[in-house]
């Protein structure tokens, strides 16, 4: 499992745009994707952003426990 992500800030046209990325399973794969969130100077973006970081962390939270708790099933 491959855990990770992250904000990235892209210039198109002298623009600055704010990408969310990480990572998805995708056949058997992890691969990264990137996901628009909107322009970097506006507040809205920012608060976003940060809510689509706080997601991803708690759905990988979530899976960590499960397989720890599979784990410590077996043992």
């Amino acid at each position: 499992m491959r855990v990770g992500c992250g904000l990235r800030v892209r210039t198109i046209d002298g623009n600055e745009y704010l990408y969310f990325w990480h990572y998805e399973r995708d056949a058997g794969r992890s691969e990264r994707r990137e996901d628009y969130v909107g322009p970097a100077r506006e507040s809205k973006s920012k608060r976003e952003a940060t809510w689509k970081l706080l997601a991803y962390y708690r759905s990988v939270q979530q899976d960590l426990s499960s397989r720890i708790a599979r784990l410590e099933r077996t043992v």
